[in-house]
């Protein structure tokens, strides 16, 4: 009785069971998407596919052309005399002429956007004074004459009263010509002083004796500003940015049938421009290799217009390069497949001297902009041009306890490109490191080609890979794979068309020895 008891007894492990069956492990597709961001395609009527990408390679903001310094004026009133002064006593005015030093700039006006004034009055007499700071060629945002009074304390115990004040100088509007209007970054000011009206006795003074403004303008950044901005020269880099267009290819290469772009360069301040670019360079950091433009724009100078004052805005000048395969070499530059772009040249400012007669002008919306527009017909060849996507496939049972122990691997292919594809499958951490291959042999052959030079039907194509048992352990310990497909014309001399319609649908099963609550 005891041998047939524990001889029923339940297997502690579970049952486990070996099974010949096929399991889908992955099914996924390549599209023209994964070869160009579906962001950049436009598509006709008729299914071409046409490349756009528009891009602004740099701009040059207004306070790189119009800057200044923070800037600070000391005025002074020294008292002539030891006397008394009594209450309501006015001293005589300081009328001065404040010249900013900005350059080679010759400002007749300017109207502020941001920025502030900051007012320090230090006192050392014994008693107070009533100031008034006014500004005669500046007007508020209320457009009323800038001017302020302000009781100044008096000195006590051998220091100096104090008044410090900030204003926010945001739609002042200051005329820079000066009290005569005949001048340019000169601005008048005056400051005057009254003994303290509401005094109760007369106000001791000794010669010697001060009352000094300090007058700051700080952070000022201009709305608007007129005049004439010199002749300067403005480095344009070196510098560069991003081309995202062909960052999903992996390897390859590709001939293009026709390419244009275009360079549009648009200036937003009153004032003639001449741009030199010294170069325009397409760089394939994974190849290391680097593709200069050749082209009318980076061997001569290009001469701006001046943009037009509309009274609240300006309204730019455009000039307009077209580059095409037969003016320069576009379609070499863009087929080194560039992922970013480098650049250097010098922005020179009123190339031919004051022709306006202190009339140039800018907006704090001015700027001067270069912007490509690429126009690429997907019509190409081909060679080795290679895509990858990263799949997790479904894998019954676990790292632990292989439900998978062994088979071989159905790669079955429907292709609508006209391209001949080679698979590979390798097996890739989560950093996206290989560390294990499947070894896949043969190609997927191309769709069928029309008469058109067009796919008329897609061609299926089965491929059947062994699976090595280390791989297999890999896949199972990272749960990730990563399929590419390298695509090459059959005719090396046939620029194919593609449409959007075309697409790559790949299927893989596994035919295998399947151990049933082999993760148990």
């Amino acid at each position: 009785m005891i041998f047939l008891v524990s001889g029923c007894r339940r297997d502690p492990d579970g049952p486990r069971w070996d099974v010949e069956l096929v399991a889908p492990v992955v099914n996924t597709s390549l599209t023209i998407a994964d070869i160009v961001p579906d962001s950049l395609l436009e598509t006709s009527a008729n299914g071409d596919v046409t490349l756009v990408y528009r891009s602004e390679l740099f701009g040059l903001k207004l306070d790189t052309v119009l800057t200044g310094p923070d800037t600070s004026f000391n005025y002074s009133l020294v008292m002539p005399i030891d006397g008394y002064l009594p209450p309501g006593f006015t001293l005589p005015a300081t009328n001065d002429v404040t010249r900013f030093d900005l350059d080679d700039l010759e400002l007749s006006r300017l109207r502020v956007r941001s920025g502030t004034l900051a007012l320090a009055v230090s006192n050392q007499n014994a008693g107070r004074f009533l100031g008034t700071f006014s500004l005669p060629g500046c007007t508020t945002p209320a457009n009323v004459p800038f001017s302020v009074e302000r009781l100044i304390p008096a000195a006590a115990g051998g220091v100096p009263g104090s008044h410090v004040e900030s204003f926010d100088l945001a739609g002042f509007d200051f005329d820079l010509r000066g009290p005569d209007a005949d001048d340019v970054n000169t601005l008048s000011t005056q400051l005057a002083y009254q003994v303290d009206p509401q005094a109760t006795s007369d106000v001791a003074v000794n010669a010697g004796d001060s009352i000094v403004a300090r007058v700051g303008y700080n952070d000022v950044v201009p709305a608007y500003a007129k005049g004439y901005f010199g002749s300067r020269v403005i480095d344009l880099g070196p510098d560069g940015s991003t081309l995202d267009i062909f960052g999903s290819l992996i390897a390859g290469t590709l001939d293009l049938d026709q390419v244009a772009a275009t360079l549009s360069i648009t200036n937003g301040v009153g004032a003639d421009m001449r741009i030199e670019l010294d170069h325009l360079t397409g760089h394939n950091t994974r190849t290391g290799t680097a593709v200069d433009l050749a082209h009318t724009i980076t061997s001569a100078p290009l001469n701006l217009n001046r943009a037009l004052d509309q009274g609240g805005s300006p309204a730019p000048s455009t000039y307009t390069a077209v580059l095409n395969n037969g003016n320069s070499n576009l379609d070499a530059w863009i087929e080194n497949l560039p992922d970013s772009i480098s650049y250097a040249g010098s922005l020179r400012v009123n190339p031919l001297g004051n022709v306006s007669n202190g009339n140039d002008f800018l907006y704090y919306e001015s700027e001067v902009r270069v912007q490509l527009d690429l126009e690429v017909p997907l019509r190409l060849i081909a060679t080795g041009l290679t895509l990858e996507q990263l799949v997790t496939p479904d894998l019954p049972g676990s790292s632990e306890g292989h439900a998978i122990q062994g088979g071989t691997l159905h790669l079955f292919a429907t292709n609508g490109f006209p391209f001949d594809a080679v698979i590979s499958l390798d097996v890739v951490d989560g950093g996206g490191t290989v560390v294990g291959s499947f070894p896949v042999l043969g190609t997927i052959a191309s769709g069928v080609l029309g008469a058109d030079g067009l796919v008329s039907a897609p061609t299926s194509s089965r491929i059947d890979v062994s699976v090595p048992p280390e791989a297999l352990d890999l896949l199972y310990a990272t749960g990730r794979a990563r399929i590419r497909a390298a695509f090459t014309t059959a005719d090396q001399t046939q620029h194919l068309r593609i449409l959007d319609s075309y697409r790559l649908d790949l299927k893989l099963t596994v035919d295998v020895n399947y151990l049933v609550n082999g993760d148990e």
